[in-house]
């Protein structure tokens, strides 16, 4: 068994994600159960006729003036509006504002608005402000740039300390950065608007770069919720007595809120007030949310690993994990849908379902009564605070558990009131009321963290908790998929159970995890889900199943081959729609690469990088190719590109490396970039393993062992590093360092001849020594 450096270039499956740039409402409640009857069974919606069209608020106020009126100053209602003088609130009288060395200017034309600053070319210049964007806790500005393209400025109005501000405080970032107001980040065609208006059509045309974003009201008014009502009116003046192909005992509306169902409302606001990705366009309400939206897991990047929010998830992700939604909780019980304020005040919202003599006495909660402490929200719904003003409150209702905090370091409810007391204190407060074994103990969070680091011994209790259908759905989906990286039988066959799960947020996330699994595997298990009822979980299957499409799907003629490339049409369509984030083209640029279109994957790769200079998952998937067309040059720029956009990604010190290892004279070269991906990826393996055979190759014996045992540690029966140990010391005549690994090879592989021999050789030595 030998032992050479291995390519382990990534290809990199990317999906762009539609960050909603949403007002939020602050929502309240708390984790204790509440006195509510659970949903009955989901139950099927009425179907939407395709041709219901959208009819505007001045047609829906005939009927309903106080909705109207209730609706009319709410955050929804100032979702958007042209800059005017009644709409600004910004100080626009030749105010300046420096941040980082940027000195902006506010200022007045007659009835325009302008601001002096920072251009799309690192220059300043003269920019008109055509829209304000929200209203509290701040205001932001956007401008119209070429090509119907319009851009948010991160400059914004405090409303609430009548003061500007910028978004990034304590960042600089330089004009070429995708997050500057002039590039990507900020753009609200993509970024915003779909969400900030009423029946948004974004109308991206690829080939020229060119947007001709529509809308049909500029804010989100009646229809946004509701949905294209042009068949509802028809009822309505026909005296309650329409009857449609699809509305039959139906009102015409596309969706109904007040069912006893809470999921058709939830995913209404779910739109919106959810981390998702875009997975199909076209989306209003009514539709399935699963069929134009996939929820974003519990990723170390956006939730600590309790559940708590930590970057922007706007609500929706959160209260999947609660008590609240699985009782059949809604949106609506907490807010008015029209002010988008709340229904009641202080704990009286909560009060609503939970026992006041049980829950509002200082006995629960244990602060003086009237006080902040007494406030439900304040123990079971804290706030992170983003875009630099603006205070959200996490909606998983998590209980306080600062032994949490104590052994993973998230934060706790305690802790942020008491931010002068230590975590311990907290905890033996806790214990002292409520005694050591409170009732959500133990939590998922250590398993989930675990998972994270990529521990191995965690697998099993992973394996465990996608199992518990105790937990959320969202739960269970994120510690399947952090079980795709140990790539075992045991994982693997987990995978494989889920995929008939009963939620498509875990079969989907099994469908992923199988990707690893051999071709003819892949088609069999993944085949019968190209039949599946929610899009999101089709398409996925089709993704994965392009490996193999070309050998079992090239006769278009026969019904299941016919079935995969209309599932893979839909998951092309939804990419395309997208075509203005470099993502869906790197997503694209799989797809063709595993349809064996080499030129074309090549195509969409540099489409996504002249979409965003800086984007290096498909600069390293287009180096990848080049080096399998021995264009190692072409590889080696893309990669030395990758490394200055991204220096502190181990990945592409990794691939450089690998890449130079292949030319002998430039082995020194390559190690410098071995060493530094294994130093930031001190988990990886295969980092640690690649660097350690570089090492002894340049005869470094100390750090090419130490390596190598590193690589063993992470992955415990790999048997290429058990063999790499048993050469590297059978080489330097070392028999009985070599002994302990070649035994473990062979308990590994116990029926291999010349395996055998070599052991009983290696024994036979080492008893000399």
């Amino acid at each position: 068994m030998r032992t050479n450096l291995k390519r382990d270039f990534v290809v990199t499956h990317v999906c762009s994600l539609a960050m909603c740039v949403a007002l939020l409402l602050v929502f309240r409640g708390c984790d204790d159960e509440p006195s509510v009857t659970p949903a009955p069974p989901i139950k099927p919606m009425t179907p939407v006729a395709s041709n219901a069209t959208y009819v505007g608020r001045d047609t829906c106020a005939k009927c309903h003036e106080n909705e109207v009126k209730e609706w009319t100053g709410s955050h929804h209602d100032l979702a958007m509006d042209p800059a005017t003088p009644k709409t600004v609130l910004g100080d626009f009288n030749d105010k300046e504002f420096t941040h980082q060395g940027v000195t902006s200017r506010m200022y007045r034309r007659d009835e325009k608005f302008f601001v002096h600053t920072e251009g799309p070319d690192g220059k300043m210049g003269d920019f008109e402000v055509k829209y304000t964007f929200g209203v509290e806790p701040l205001q932001q500005y956007m401008v119209e740039f070429p090509k119907g393209r319009i851009q948010c400025l991160t400059i914004a109005w405090d409303t609430e300390r009548d003061k500007w501000y910028h978004l990034y405080q304590d960042e600089k970032i330089p004009h070429d950065d995708w997050l500057h107001w002039t590039k990507g980040g900020q753009n609200w065609n993509y970024m915003c608007a779909e969400c900030h208006s009423t029946d948004l059509q974004k109308n991206y045309d690829i080939e020229s770069n060119t947007y001709r974003t529509t809308y049909k009201e500029i804010d989100v008014s009646c229809e946004a919720c509701h949905g294209p009502a042009s068949h509802h009116v028809e009822w309505a003046e026909k005296s309650n007595t329409f009857i449609g192909e699809a509305y039959e005992g139906h009102n015409g509306l596309a969706v109904h809120m007040n069912v006893e169902d809470n999921k058709p409302q939830l995913e209404v606001c779910a739109r919106c007030h959810s981390r998702r990705r875009i997975v199909h366009p076209d989306y209003h309400p009514g539709k399935k949310f699963d069929d134009h939206f996939a929820v974003e897991l519990l990723q170390e990047n956006l939730y600590h690993p309790d559940g708590q929010i930590l970057d922007e998830v706007y609500v929706y992700g959160s209260f999947l994990q609660s008590k609240m939604y699985h009782k059949g909780v809604r949106c609506s019980n907490c807010h008015n849908p029209h002010t988008a304020e709340l229904r009641l005040e202080g704990n009286q919202l909560c009060l609503q379902c939970h026992e006041p003599p049980k829950f509002d006495t200082v006995e629960h909660h244990r602060h003086q009564v009237g006080s902040k402490g007494a406030q439900c929200v304040e123990c079971h719904m804290t706030t992170n605070t983003y875009m630099g003003v603006d205070a959200r409150r996490d909606h998983s209702f998590q209980l306080p558990r600062p032994d949490l905090t104590i052994k993973l370091g998230v934060p706790n409810a305690c802790n942020k009131c008491h931010n002068d007391k230590t975590p311990e204190w907290a905890n033996d407060a806790m214990i002292e009321w409520y005694g050591p074994k409170r009732k959500n103990d133990p939590h998922f969070a250590p398993v989930i963290a675990a998972g994270r680091r990529g521990d191995r011994d965690v697998e099993d209790d992973l394996v465990q908790l996608a199992n518990n259908h105790e937990r959320p759905a969202i739960i269970r989906a994120t510690a399947l998929s952090l079980l795709s990286q140990y790539n075992s039988q045991n994982s693997l066959a987990a995978s494989q159970r889920h995929l008939h799960n009963d939620d498509a947020m875990i079969r989907a996330t099994a469908i992923r995890n199988v990707e690893q699994l051999p071709p003819q595997q892949v088609h069999v298990l993944l085949s019968p889900m190209l039949e599946d009822k929610v899009r999101s979980v089709r398409i996925e299957a089709a993704r994965v199943l392009s490996r193999v499409a070309n050998e079992r799907f090239a006769d278009k003629s026969k019904p299941e081959s016919k079935l995969y490339w209309d599932v893979l049409d839909e998951y092309r369509h939804g990419q395309v729609f997208l075509g203005d984030q470099p993502g869906a083209h790197l997503n694209l640029a799989v797809i063709h690469e595993n349809l064996g279109e080499v030129r074309k994957a090549e195509a969409s790769y540099k489409k996504a990088i002249e979409l965003e200079k800086s984007f290096v998952p498909a600069r390293m998937n287009l180096a990848t190719l080049y080096a399998r067309e021995a264009r190692n040059g072409d590889a080696e720029k893309l990669l030395r590109e990758a490394i200055k956009y991204q220096p502190e990604y181990a990945q592409a010190h990794y691939s450089m490396g690998l890449l130079l290892a292949e030319n002998p004279t430039r082995l020194k070269e390559a190690v410098r970039y071995l060493a530094t991906a294994a130093r930031r990826a001190p988990h990886h393996s295969r980092m640690q393993y690649n660097y350690g055979l570089a090492m002894q190759r340049l005869g470094d014996a100390g750090e090419a062992e130490r390596a190598l045992r590193a690589a063993l540690t992470i992955e415990t029966n790999n048997p290429e590093y058990l063999n790499a140990l048993l050469q590297f010391h059978q080489g330097r005549l070392e028999w009985k360092k070599a002994l302990p690994y070649a035994e473990r090879l062979l308990a590994l592989y116990p029926n291999v001849p010349d395996l055998r021999v070599q052991v009983e050789l290696i024994r036979r030595n080492a008893s000399f020594n």
